[in-house]
Parts: C-alpha cells; structure tokens; sequence
C-alpha cells in the first residue's frame, strides 16, 4: 500500500492542469494559421512589397488627399493590420461611403472608393418655432460640406429634442434627400409641427409660509387661461422651466428664507399628449432676519457714517436679497465716483442657524483710483461719432465716476436710437491708472413711414399719415411730416429739431400747421387754425430742462350754428384772430421709462404771455406734477398721482374761448364729456373757466399677466375744478364745485397703436354737466 502525501496530490494536479493549457494553446495556434492560410488569397499570404498606389473612383477628392490618409506608402511590406489601418482612416473621413483595397500583378495597389455626394443646399420646410438660422445652429450638415449618414440622422434627432424644449411634441420630422448632377444632393428637413403641448397646470409642493399664488407669479410658465392666446405664457419649454425653478429660489431669498431647496422641477406628459403638468418640490425651511451689518473697508476719503447711508439693510428686518443688491449699487456710485473703476464690493454672509439671523459684512476694496484715456465707439454705421460722443458725461482725461458712466448709458439710451448700449471700462496699456471706455451700440430704424386707421368715441373715425426721421442725416436731428383726419380734427404739420445748435447743449426747432377743429359737440363752432412756432431748449441739470418759444397764430371761429348763444356770437364776430404768444416752460423729470414708468416724477411749469402785438392779450399760468411709485413687487402695482392747477387772467380784455381752461374727456376728468365741466352757457355751449385744480390718482396694474405685452389696467379716481373769477353773466351758468368720477381702464401700446379702454362714473357732478362713461380709442390718438 503505497501513500501519497497530500500536498504530493496537489503537485500532481498542477502538472496535468499545465500540460492540458498546453495542448489547448498548440491548437489554437494550428487552427488560427490554418484559418489565415484559408482566408487569406496567396497573394496576402505572402510578404510582398507595394510598388505602386492607384486611386480609382475619386471625382472631388484628389489622389494626394487619399495617399495622405493610408497606412502603406511605395516600398512598403503588405500587411493585413495596414489595410484595416487604411480602410478605418479612409472612412473616418467621412467622405466616402464604400471603400475596397486590392492588390493586383506586378504590386500594384488599387484603392477603389465611391465618394459620399456633395450637399448643395441644407433647407427647412414647414417651421414656424424656429428661423432657418435657429435651426441651421442645430443641425451639423453644411451646405456645400459632405454628405454623412451618420451625421445626419444625429441632426434628425437634435431637431426633434429642439422641438421637445419648445412644447411640440407632436412635431413630425422627415429628412428628403434630392438627387442633382454631379454627385451633389439637396437636403430637405421636412417638418410637420402640430400643436404646442400647452400647460394645463402648475403646482408648487412642500409650501405653507409663500402661498401658491405668490410663488407662480412670477414664474414665466403659467396654466392656460383666458388670455394665453395673447401671452402664450402657457407653452412649455424647458428652458423656461429651468428658469422657473430658479425664479421660485429667488422668490424665497428676496423674502428670508436663506435654508430654501428646490427639490425637483418636474413636467410630466398627459397620457393624450397634449398637455403639461408641471410641478415644482421646494423646502422651504426656517425665516430668518438680519443680525448685524458691518462694512470693511480700504476707502477713507468719506467717513463710515456716510457709506452707511447708501446700505438699505436694516438689522432685526427680514433678510432680503433686493435690499442688498440696492445697497451694492449705492455703495458701488458713491465710492465709484472718486475715481475707482476696479472698485469691489462683496457682501459676506454670515448664516447664524440658532438665532435665525445672517449677519451681514459689506467688504468693499477700493482699488486703484484711475483716469479716463480714451473713448472708442463702435456698432455705429449710421450715427456720427460726435452724436453718441456728446451724450457722454465723461471726456478724456476725467477723474472716473460711475454716476456719470451710468449717466451716460441712461442718455444713449434715451435718444432711441439704438437697440443695445454697452459701456466697458478695460484697462489702458498706458499705464495702471487709466481705462479706456468702449461705447458699442447696436442701432435701430429711427425713421418710420406710417399710414393708420382707428376709431375714438371722441374723434369718431381717424386716419393718420406720417414720415418721421428721429435721427436725421446721422446728426441726431428730427424731422417730422403728419397728417392726421377724423370725423372731428383735421392737423397738418412739419417740425424739425436741431437738439445740439452750434455744437452746444441747446435745442433749436420750428413748428408749421394748420388745424381745423369742430367744436359743435361741445360749443356751437368750428376753429380754423394755422401759423408757426420756433423752439429754443436747453438743460439746467441732468433731470431740469428750460424751453422758450414763439408762437404765431391765426383763429378763425365760423359755422356759429343756428341757435349759438350770445357769448359765442360775441366771440365769432371778433375773429379772426391774430396771436402773438410767447412761451417758457421749465420741466423736471426722472422717470425710469418715458413710456410705462414705475417710479419717478415729473413736474412742468409753463408761463404763457400773449400780447406782444396781435388780437390776444393774457397772461397764463399752469403747472402740472406727476408722481409713480412701485406699491407692490417690482411693477405689480404702480402708484400714480397727477395734478394739473392753471390761472389765466385777461389783460384789459376776456380771454377767448380758444385759450380759456377746458375739462372733462379721457385725459382729464373720466366719465365726463370733452369740455363736459365748468361754465356753460344756457344753451348748452361750453364756455371753458379762468381757473382749473385737477387731480388724477391711479392704481396701474398688469393686466391678466399681459404685464410683458405692455398691457396695463388700472383703476382711477379723478378730481376736478373749473371756474371763473369774474362773474361772466346771466346767460352763463357756473359753480365753483368740486366733481368727482371713478372708474377703470385698460391700456395697450398695441402694434397697430394705442388702444384705450376706459369705464368712468361721476360721483360728484352738476345737473349741467355734460358725462359719458364709455371711452374707447384705437389707433393713433390727435
């Protein structure tokens, strides 16, 4: 009996495992060399040397541009790994779309390829959601570049993902390939885009101190409503989606909660795919207040007390982004203006959980006080260098100041005629201390050539025809040429302005028309008017701004009707009239936007002498002031109160009629007639007073989230007072009382023009007075 030790076993094991990984090696190596030898032809399969290329079936692609692209080159040894070699770089080209290599007698090497077609034209039919040139930006096909499959179905589903960010699920994309001569194609994206999935509805999940209605706001992805057709705020995009989930951030931030997650933003398909749910998940988290402000500082030309000043953060006050972004901008223009450009200001929080407060430090490092080198324009191809350049509050050589840098955007701004304005301040190579200010602006069409049409309840039926050139010549001149014809007005006028004469700040102009109005709805007559004026402006400040004119007019009053009451005979039989008025208004203004301001006043002071020659002697008086405030939100509800309060007083003689204070109608007193208020004679004409208190207040609002499309309402309620001081006689009935009317409105800068909407009632009124609640005008306005 023999025993073998265990680990003997083991040892024996191991030697047989070996030799059977041997045996199995040796034939797979016979049965790979029996498999090369079968595929192989016997030329392959034997070393040969490659004494010649040739190219075959290249119609664009020169012989050199494959040559380049091969593994094997003339002297070389054959080998299979330097064909596959070849055959991967030929392909990766893309410029072929079949490729064979052979070798034939004598060692010459045959590269036979079929050249992918040139594209000729890349062109889209059937797209409304995107331009050519959106679509052209997503695709990788070129005109005039070669034709790869591979590439263009990649195209076909990033136009289909495009389509999905846009809301178009449904849209239906086909790729038409077109046969032309040559080895060239057409390649036509045909598209079918169906309806926008539109979103049914917005959820917010995970909130109990914002309300639903709070957070969705703002968003710019809203549920289909009444007017979606209009705002087309209920499409779905995902970008737009992604934009919402940080706007619901930023709400949370701007009212203290500093903790806030939003967890998910999620759009999920309804099963008809039609329509969007959207969701948002939030976390909320804990309220906290402001602890304490600290400001460090390397600035020391003006005490800490004053800096302290520009901060609108206030310690024990709910924290609130919006006043520290505010407070980062006062800081920025205060220290900004001794000079220092590279100014950075970081406000370091300090999130303290136990309290619940932040504690603010607003680090502020001054930098180097620099100077302004140069001033370089550009984007300009229309407006002279000199126009954009005397908008600029700051000249070559200034001690920097960004109050005046923002200034001097606001003016660029301000004259219309660019679309974008952009002012850098990079460095100067001059030397450490200067910067350099680049202005590049993008212009727009300042002139405009416009027939209109539109309907008044005032003026009935209005026709208008102009030609306006707001930038004259580059020069930054206005000219104007206008007509415009309703059932109650008929204006013609030219007018012209040089807003810099002689190379200075002042405004030089002149004015010719001639107007005839039918006052038979209000006083029994008609004016006919013509005459010119000439206009000289000039600026006290950057807000204050002077105006003295010189009006010459001729009023003719005809057409007294057949019953006028004597005060109206009166003043027929003395026209026509020859007036010789000269003017000066002063005007103070800081609106934040000419046309939907939101914040800001303005106020106007206008003296009228009338007597220096001529018919017409008096001496007029009238000043108007105009105050907006944001109530509510950034422009949710905008606070507006006007007030309008005039004097006329004749000079030896009654002040005619024409020249008299008028009340009543869409621009004064809503809810009563133009002219509708004050004395009125006992035949029904309106006699105008010598004294006019006007007060105006509103409540302007977005109108059903149309905010964007410049659609506002409001609710109005309106004061008013117009009399005489001078009993005027028995013929005309007058009280010195106050009228009240209230209401609401809906205004829309339209692209067909304004639109006016208004629904005015009189509270307070006298059984004279003439009222009219409706008031409605589209088109342009006389």
């Amino acid at each position: 009996m023999i025993t073998v030790p265990m680990n003997a076993k083991r040892n024996t094991h191991i030697m047989d495992d070996k030799r059977a990984v041997g045996w199995v090696a040796r034939m797979l190596f016979l049965l790979v060399g029996f498999a090369v030898l079968t595929v192989l032809p016997p030329r392959y399969a034997q070393a040969e040397t490659v004494r010649s290329i040739k190219v075959e079936g290249s119609q664009r692609i020169e012989p050199e541009t494959v040559f380049s692209y091969l593994a094997l080159k003339k002297g070389d040894t054959l080998s299979r790994s330097a064909l596959r070699k070849s055959i991967r770089a030929l392909y990766g080209t893309g410029f072929f779309r079949d490729i064979s290599l052979e070798m034939v007698d004598d060692g010459v090497l045959v590269v036979r390829v079929i050249e992918n077609a040139m594209i000729n034209q890349v062109s889209f039919e059937g797209t409304e959601a995107f331009s050519d040139e959106e679509l052209n930006k997503i695709v990788q096909q070129r005109s005039y570049s070669i034709y790869n499959r591979a590439k263009s179905e990649q195209d076909l589903l990033a136009l289909q993902q495009a389509y999905r960010i846009k809301g178009l699920f449904l849209a239906d994309i086909n790729m038409m390939i077109q046969p032309l001569d040559q080895n060239r194609i057409d390649l036509v994206y045909r598209v079918r885009e169906g309806e926008r999935s539109r979103v049914r509805q917005v959820n917010v999940v995970g909130n109990s101190e914002l309300d639903d209605d709070t957070l969705l706001e703002d968003l710019t992805i809203q549920p289909t409503g009444w007017f979606s057709f209009f705002s087309e705020d209920d499409v779905y995009d995902r970008d737009k989606l992604m934009f919402d989930q940080s706007q619901i951030r930023n709400n949370y931030l701007d009212n203290g909660y500093v903790r806030v997650k939003v967890l998910t933003s999620v759009a999920e398909l309804t099963p008809d795919r039609e329509s969007f749910i959207i969701t948002h998940t939030v976390n909320e988290g804990e309220r906290y207040r402001i602890g304490s402000v600290e400001i460090q500082t390397d600035f020391d030309e003006l005490p800490e007390s004053e800096l302290r000043k520009e901060i609108e953060v206030t310690s024990g006050e709910w924290y609130d982004r919006r006043t520290i972004r505010n407070s980062i901008q006062n800081l920025r223009a205060k220290v900004g203006d001794y000079g220092y450009a590279q100014l950075r200001i970081q406000p370091n929080s300090q999130i303290d959980d136990d309290k619940k407060v932040v504690n603010l430090t607003f680090q502020i490092a001054k930098g180097r006080r620099v100077y302004v080198d140069r001033i370089e324009i550009s984007g300009n191809s229309r407006t002279r260098d000199e126009v954009i350049r005397r908008e600029i509050r700051l000249m070559e050589g200034d001690r920097f100041s960004v109050s005046k840098l923002r200034r001097s955007k606001t003016n660029l701004e301000r004259l219309s005629f660019f679309e974008k304005v952009e002012i850098l301040t990079p460095p100067s190579p001059e030397g450490e201390d200067r910067v350099n200010l680049h202005v590049n602006v993008s212009e727009q069409p300042t002139g405009s050539f416009t027939i209109g049409a539109g309907f008044s309840t005032t003026e009935k039926m209005i026709g208008t025809a102009s030609v306006s050139q707001n930038n004259f010549l580059g020069r930054g001149q206005r000219l104007s040429l206008s007509m415009a014809l309703s059932a109650r007005t008929t204006h013609f006028d030219i007018s012209f302005t040089e807003p810099f004469f002689m190379g200075r700040r002042i405004g030089v102009g002149f004015d010719l028309f001639n107007k005839e109005i039918d006052e038979s709805s209000t006083s029994s007559f008609e004016q006919s008017i013509y005459g010119t004026a000439l206009r000289v402006s000039f600026p006290l400040s950057d807000y204050l701004k002077d105006t003295i004119s010189y009006r010459f007019t001729n009023v003719d009053i005809t057409d007294v009707g057949t019953n006028p009451s004597l005060v109206i005979q009166e003043q027929a039989a003395r026209s026509p009239y020859n007036q010789s008025m000269i003017s000066n208004t002063i005007r103070w203004s800081n609106l934040d936007d000419p046309f939907l301001p939101t914040k800001g006043r303005i106020h106007r002071l206008t003296t009228d002498f009338s007597g220096i020659g001529g018919d017409v002697h008096f001496l007029r008086l009238l000043t108007e002031h105009s105050f907006y405030h944001t109530l509510i939100g950034k422009d949710d509800l905008v606070g507006h109160i006007r007030g309008r309060f005039g004097v006329v007083e004749g000079l030896s003689e009654d002040v005619p009629i024409f020249e008299r204070f008028h009340l009543g109608g869409p621009r004064s007193l809503r809810g009563f007639s133009n002219g509708g208020v004050g004395p009125r004679t006992l035949e029904g004409d309106a006699f105008g007073g010598t004294h006019l208190e006007q007060i105006n207040a509103e409540l302007i609002f977005p109108f059903f989230g149309l905010g964007e499309k410049g659609v506002r309402g409001l609710a109005f309620l309106d004061m008013g007072m117009l009399g005489d001081f001078d009993t005027i006689g028995s013929g005309v009935r007058q009280e010195d009382s106050l009228r009240m009317s209230t209401g609401f409105g809906v205004h829309w800068n339209s692209p067909f023009g304004p639109l006016r909407f208004t629904l005015g009632f009189p509270l307070s009124k006298e059984d004279y007075d003439k009222t009219r609640s409706f008031e409605f005008s589209i088109g342009t306005a006389l």
